[in-house]
């Protein structure tokens, strides 16, 4: 394998940035047919890069690439000669809107790669990338977030193994339209999502820890996945996911270390803080479901497994937020999800299934403990509708006094071999959102399920 030293290119432990001298290197490996950059033991100042096909970004152990804090020094791919770039113009509508065009400033990464094949970033024990919380105040994200750690679009066989991401500005690894991703024995501590991947095929994650303040691993419309042996440290949901044959196996969320960092103010947003208390660290739920309109779905959103997977903290059981208008649950709800083998603790409010009436969904629970935090002994595990079935087999619930459902529509629910029966309760939509913890909004006159809080026109980025 032909290797190029980015330091044979000048790069060298400074202040200054030196992004010119490591993209050099990958120009040359790349006209060379492929090969090797290598990132030897120092610190690398550097903005966004552009990773092309048959480059693999090797980093020794104690290499850092460090990032710039000024969100302009993510543009260079605009003015490439070497595989120029057709900006592409952005929309109103989800599909056409910022996060779906892949040249959008949003889309901005540390790491890029766009329609490449064979690409890899890999790092030896003690490597590490530093997303440095660059701010991009007040057009990013949230009117703070900054480019992603790494923006990956219309790739094919792409290899991620080895390094630590610390401090990702916005998602650490946001993958679209994808095909053949591994992702191995990486760590991400700080920053936002974990790992989000939209209109991605044949995904193996596994054996990586994600230590996150937003979501651990999310996206959707992505087919044929495996996510196993992680830890998955959420302040928001450890999984937000829709896709086709889906599995998550022997993942475990136990530590609260990073905040959720939204609602804080303007100045902690912009110098990175990630002591402040108010942020929120635990995490949501386990699993919900995410789908909107900015993918035009390809297979229905069904086989969603969880198994041997343990929650030791959650605010509520499941999130499925279906009905035609949340912004983040919309599109086609879910089709089937079968948790077996689990456990999720620590419980204090209601959790939500409510399908679409017109495709009802099927949720599997075998073999699970459920419990809740004391005090919290008689609230309902969630509240739900539109369901074509609900199965509890086999299952312990630990501090309920009287383990219910609300249902605000006649359907199956089938209680097998359980430490408790699970009481059905009857109840109208109105008292079904009373229940939920984001309470009733109010739209146009009109109840909206738990959570909307969206104003008429809100549409993703």
């Amino acid at each position: 394998m032909k290797t190029f030293n980015i330091c044979d290119y000048g790069a060298e432990f400074s202040d200054r940035l030196q992004t010119e001298k490591i993209q050099k290197a990958i120009d040359d490996c790349f006209l060379a047919g492929g090969g090797r950059v290598l990132v030897p033991c120092g610190i690398y100042m550097t903005g966004g890069l552009r990773l092309r096909s048959g480059v693999e970004l090797y980093l020794e152990s104690g290499a850092i690439l460090r990032a710039s804090r000024n969100p302009d020094d993510y543009g260079a791919f605009e003015f490439d000669t070497v595989e120029p770039v057709t900006m592409e113009e952005i929309g109103d509508t989800p599909a056409t809107g910022r996060s779906a065009v892949a040249t959008s400033r949003w889309c901005n990464g540390l790491i890029r790669a766009l329609d490449a094949e064979n690409i890899a970033v890999t790092g030896e024990k003690g490597s590490y990338i530093d997303g440095a919380n660059c701010a991009d105040m007040p057009d990013g994200e949230n009117g703070y977030r900054g480019p992603h750690g790494m923006s990956i679009w219309r790739c094919k066989n792409v290899r991620l193994q080895g390094y630590t991401f610390i401090n990702s500005a916005n998602w650490c690894h946001a993958i679209f339209r994808t095909q053949n991703i591994t992702v191995r024995n990486i760590s991400v501590y700080g920053g936002h999502d974990g790992l989000d991947v939209r209109t991605c095929d044949n995904i193996l994650v596994e054996d990586c820890a994600f230590h996150v303040g937003d979501d651990a691993v999310a996206g959707f419309d992505n087919h044929d996945v495996v996510v196993r042996n992680c830890k998955l440290n959420s302040a928001c949901q450890c999984i937000r996911f829709g896709g086709n044959n889906v599995l998550f196996e022997n993942c475990t969320s136990d530590e609260r270390r990073f905040g959720f960092r939204k609602h804080l103010d303007d100045k902690s947003k912009e110098m990175g803080e990630l002591t402040n208390d108010s942020c929120r660290r635990e995490s949501i739920t386990p699993f919900s479901y995410y789908c909107d309109f900015r993918a035009i779905l390809r297979k229905p959103a069904e086989n969603i497994v969880i198994r041997n997977c343990h929650f030791a903290q959650a605010r509520d059981l499941i999130r499925l937020q279906f009905d035609g208008y949340h912004i983040w649950c919309c599109n086609r709800s879910l089709r089937s999800i079968t948790f077996e083998d689990c456990s999720v603790r620590e419980l204090i409010r209601p959790g939500m299934l409510w399908g679409d009436e017109k495709e009802k969904v099927i949720c599997v629970f075998r073999n699970m403990t459920i419990g809740c935090r004391k005090g919290y002994e008689n609230q309902p595990l969630f509240v739900a509708a539109n369901f074509e079935k609900i199965v509890f087999e086999n299952c312990t619930f630990e501090g309920y006094e009287d383990p219910h459902i609300l249902a605000a529509t006649d359907d199956c629910v089938e209680v097998i071999n359980c430490s408790a029966n699970v009481r059905v309760q009857k109840a109208t939509q109105e008292e079904c959102l009373d229940a939920h913890p984001w309470g009733t909004g109010i739209l146009d006159g009109k109840h909206i399920l738990a959570g909307k809080r969206v104003h008429k026109g809100d549409k993703p980025d």
